[in-house]
């Protein structure tokens, strides 16, 4: 018999041992208060508080993205008098987290508690407002407080209620009190500024690339007006050695890309559905053969659902006109090394994010006024839904027709300015596409939390048996 099997025949016969000496474990954390953390009276866990446990409401979280507070793991962890599900269909309650840059560059939550199955009918939403400096840890706890709170008159129509307690941490002093944005005495005058500043650089024996980039912005944000400032840079170099050979020498080929943008936006509130703004904007581009643009830009736009449902659903029409103007730095196609050219634009936009998913729609025109063959007209999808039980589809995509490429040189592009994407080539179209399904199976529940081992990632490593 080899070393190996009698090694596999060894860990055979030591499992039922082993198995046989471990503790029995509940099927999931005892309930407890609504704080999230087990009740001092409560008793150890039982065969009927563990019942009682999977009588507690089932629930879906839909919320994407951790930057954007969505933390499950951490959720599942703090409100434990729930189950978890896998799948909207399974759920008694389902919570909607959508997320907005507020007038302050913080995170304005919207979030919606929908009653399924035994709470058809039921529906509750909550708002939460963070600020732009807040850590990701204080953000995913408001959260999970406010999910709390939303969960309360769910919770007390369960079974599980008898066993569940409402906190209260009273203000310390005299008590505060709530102030709109109107009465806030606030030094900034509701301006807030962000600066970023990002260098990257790879260097190997043949190749080396640096980037970098520089950005400052200026917001402030009303129920009435909206108001952002931008400026940003961009600076990418890269190096390429090509290496000799028996019929040439070696040299070396360097790619050096600018963008330079001042963009200022303006928009006044005029009513529950229309708005009006402004936007000017001067920018530098290598790629579009440019070294002046300058855009001047007024625009209305119109929304068919009241802007207070912004956060469930927008269908939006902006129509903005004006001049640009372009100094270019090699003769165009057109024959033009300046030019000044009035453009308007039309873009239809649909965004919904509902129980079956999210979809964003948009469709745009643009058109040079001097010359209609002179335009583009470009379709824009984002789909994410959840068409059965455990199935979703993704589909990301968009298709352009392309006639406004008027920046051009018209002595083309050399073989290593293609190569190396120095600047835009002709084309009549642009499409690219994404399509993705998903289908999940199994256990319903998604109550367990456990990271461990998770730097192998989900496949693992590698196992070997070494003899000697």
């Amino acid at each position: 018999m080899s070393r190996l099997t009698r090694v596999l025949l060894l860990l055979v016969a030591l499992v039922p041992a082993l198995r046989a000496q471990a503790p029995a474990r509940p099927a999931g954390p005892p309930p407890g208060v609504m704080g999230g953390m087990p009740s001092a009276q409560a008793p150890a866990a039982g065969p009927d508080s563990l019942t009682l446990q999977s009588q507690a409401i089932r629930v879906f979280l839909d919320c994407q993205g951790r930057a954007r507070g969505c933390d499950r793991d951490f959720f599942v962890t703090e409100i434990n008098f729930v189950n978890w599900m896998r799948d909207r269909f399974d759920a008694d309650v389902q919570i909607l987290s959508q997320a907005l840059t507020n007038g302050g560059g913080g995170i304005e939550f919207t979030i919606t508690f929908i009653g399924r199955n035994t709470f058809q009918g039921m529906a509750d939403t909550l708002m939460l407002n963070t600020l732009p400096n807040d850590a990701d840890d204080k953000v995913r706890r408001e959260l999970a407080r406010v999910f709390k709170l939303g969960l309360t008159r769910f919770v007390a129509r369960s079974p599980i209620a008898t066993r569940v307690q409402v906190a209260y941490t009273a203000p310390f002093g005299v008590q505060r009190q709530q102030v709109g944005a109107a009465n806030l005495k606030d030094p900034w005058n509701l301006w807030t500024y962000s600066t970023n500043a990002n260098t990257f650089v790879r260097a190997e024996d043949r190749q080396q690339q640096i980037n970098g980039s520089l950005s400052f912005s200026a917001n402030r944000s009303t129920a009435d007006w909206k108001l952002n400032f931008s400026v940003s840079g961009n600076i990418n170099e890269s190096k390429f050695k090509i290496p000799a050979t028996a019929t040439r020498p070696g040299f070396t080929v360097t790619n050096e890309q600018r963008t330079y943008n001042i963009n200022s936006l303006t928009v006044r509130s005029l009513s529950t559905h229309w708005s009006a703004g402004m936007k000017i904007g001067a920018g530098y581009s290598d790629f579009l053969n440019q070294d002046v643009a300058l855009r001047f830009q007024p625009a209305v736009e119109y929304n068919v659902f009241p802007w207070t449902e912004q956060t469930r659903r927008q269908l939006t029409f902006l129509y903005n006109v004006g001049p640009n103007y372009y100094d270019y730095q090699r003769e165009t196609v057109y024959g033009e090394t300046s030019e000044l050219r009035l453009s308007q634009q039309l873009t239809a936009s649909f965004v919904s994010r509902q129980q079956w998913g999210t979809l964003n729609l948009s469709l745009d025109w643009l058109n040079y006024l001097h010359d209609f063959d002179r335009h583009a007209l470009t379709f824009t999808s984002n789909a994410d839904l959840r068409l059965g039980r455990g199935f979703s589809l993704n589909i990301n995509g968009s298709a352009a027709r392309v006639r406004d490429q008027i920046y051009l040189p018209a002595a083309g592009n050399t073989e290593e300015e293609i190569l190396l994407q120095r600047q835009a080539l002709q084309t009549g179209f642009r499409i690219t596409t994404n399509i993705g399904v998903r289908y999940t199976f199994g256990s319903i529940y998604n109550t367990i939390v456990n990271q461990r081992f998770s730097s192998l990632g989900s496949s693992g490593g590698r196992f070997q048996f070494m003899f000697f």
